[in-house]
């Protein structure tokens, strides 16, 4: 009898811890899509005030063309993941201004190629790390969200990928 008790409670106690994993991935899943959207918009918001600057002031015609795309694609992303956010009930807190205004006062420092080259490695610096759209993509509950975070993954390697052959270029 004892044994059989035994067996019971501990069936017991591994359905309890598994229940409360369960709830705990499904707490991590809302906490990761919350994650994305309050780091993604307030930093692509911001983005785009500093590409928007380098696509009026870069000397070079590739560049500045780069930049127009680039600010419209981000500022699409902004759009986006906002709409997200207000379906999905999150708050999201963004002062693109604020954000943004360190970087652009150091752009305005600099002219012609300097000012290129230095817009293009800070671009290239900020597109490098996907951390935040890989976690939503793994570990995101709104499919909808999971999806745009993947194509968002598709579309920062497109521009890394541009703008390293544009830096590459300026550089010879």
């Amino acid at each position: 009898m004892r044994m059989f008790i035994a067996v019971v409670l501990s069936s017991l106690a591994l359905s309890l811890a598994s229940a409360a994993s369960v709830r705990a991935d499904e707490k991590q899943k809302a906490n990761s899509d919350t994650e994305f959207l309050t780091k993604v918009i307030p930093g692509t918001a911001a983005s785009v005030k500093i590409i928007e600057f380098a696509a009026k002031n870069a000397s070079d015609e590739k560049v500045r063309d780069f930049a127009e795309r680039v600010a419209k694609q981000h500022k699409e992303f902004v759009k986006t993941a906002s709409e997200n956010a207000k379906r999905l009930k999150i708050a999201v807190v963004s002062d693109p201004d604020k954000d943004s205004k360190e970087t652009v006062d150091k752009l305005s420092k600099l002219k012609g190629i300097d000012l290129d080259v230095a817009f293009l490695e800070w671009l290239i610096d900020g597109h490098k790390d996907t951390t935040v759209f890989d976690s939503e993509v793994k570990n995101g509950d709104d499919a909808a969200l999971k999806t745009f975070a993947k194509n968002a993954i598709t579309t920062g390697h497109e521009h890394l990928h541009e703008a390293r052959a544009i830096l590459a270029r300026l550089k010879k």
